[in-house]
């Protein structure tokens, strides 16, 4: 599985509600800093995934902020890795 394809499938993980832990959401920073530094993927999500604390409130990012902001990103990349 290429990176882009393993990203999306944490982020679809997410959006089932499979897991919606810190510890996951911080697994997908890790790996997007890892794999997606400097690119549009990691621009998409760094915001999201560094602030999000679903119990904080704001400036914080909830959980719902969290599961648009992953519905958006895998409707903008997923055709990118079918290819």
């Amino acid at each position: 599985m290429n990176p882009l394809e393993e990203i999306l499938g944490m982020a679809r993980k997410f959006i089932s509600g499979e897991d919606r832990s810190m510890d996951f959401v911080t697994s997908m920073e890790d790996f997007a800093i890892e794999h997606f530094l400097d690119s549009e993927v990691f621009e998409f999500l760094a915001e999201g995934v560094s602030l999000y604390r679903p119990w904080a409130g704001p400036p914080y990012w909830s959980e719902s902020d969290m599961l648009q902001l992953l519905e958006d990103f895998v409707r903008e990349f997923e055709s990118a890795g079918d290819s």
